[in-house]
């Protein structure tokens, strides 16, 4: 199974993106494609907030991606190891939220992370593949 960073899914939908057809083709090559229902938050916050995408645009884009992906919600047990796991994986400040897809993907036994951002996972992701677009 495979993990989509929020940069992955926002460059999919972002036909200007300058990434977007690298971004489309990790969505329809890995079929076993998931993400977290945070990186769909991420998502809708990035679309309008960076790009300035209007909220009901964004919505509709973001909810979409349902059809493409298996979305699942982050349990609390994954934030608390997260959490937990902060100090010994030198995470700080928005590095948590990397390191919360990165308990979710283990959880759910996860074998490649693909992203536009290897350094975020690098430290919170070391035993998970992680591959660029």
């Amino acid at each position: 199974m495979t993990f989509l960073d929020t940069g992955i899914l926002v460059g999919a939908l972002l036909e200007k993106h300058p990434e977007h057809q690298q971004c489309i083709d990790a969505l329809e090559e890995f079929k076993d494609c998931c993400t977290d229902a945070h990186a769909l938050a991420e998502t809708f916050a990035t679309l309008t907030g960076f790009y300035k995408v209007p909220s009901t645009v964004a919505s509709e884009l973001t909810l979409g991606l349902r059809d493409n992906l298996t979305v699942e919600p982050v349990l609390l047990s994954d934030y608390e190891t997260a959490i937990r796991e902060a100090q010994r994986r030198g995470v700080m400040g928005g590095g948590i939220y990397d390191s919360l897809h990165a308990t979710f993907a283990r959880r759910k036994r996860v074998d490649r992370i693909v992203t536009r951002n290897p350094s975020h996972f690098a430290h919170v992701a070391p035993d998970l593949e992680i591959l660029t677009p």
